[in-house]
């Protein structure tokens, strides 16, 4: 099953719930969503969905680079984090509001495994 066959049900909700999105190939067939949601609820609601069918993040094969309408129109709606010690992809998600998920896609020019990262590295933060 191709990546986009098994992760069908997040590209339909973000027709449904009026995100558009572009699909692209990333190295070793992963699945690439870039696109803008309409709101946080509907942004939120690609992520819950991509949480279900991969609860773990572990798959791999795609990578789920969403904003919102309003965070595009501001710029981009990208931020940086110093790593400092004790940080973990987790900790530093939740201090953002977002999925630690969004963090390790941003990030994979830099980071080769989300259980790996080290003080003084700067993190893209998706908003």
């Amino acid at each position: 099953m191709s990546a986009q066959e098994k992760y069908v049900s997040i590209l339909e909700l973000a027709n449904q719930n009026g995100t558009t999105y572009e699909l692209t190939e990333g190295d070793n067939g992963t699945l690439v969503v870039t696109g803008t949601a309409p709101s946080a609820e509907a942004k939120q609601a690609l992520w819950d969905e991509y949480e279900r069918l991969d609860p773990e993040f572990k798959g791999g094969d795609l990578i789920l680079n969403i904003q919102t309408a309003e965070a595009a129109a501001a710029g981009g709606g990208m931020h940086t984090h110093t790593v400092e010690s004790g940080d973990s992809l987790s900790k530093i998600a939740k201090g953002y509001g977002i999925q630690w998920k969004a963090i390790w896609d941003h990030n994979r020019d830099i980071l080769k495994d989300p259980d790996k990262i080290y003080p003084g590295q700067e993190l893209k933060i998706p908003m």
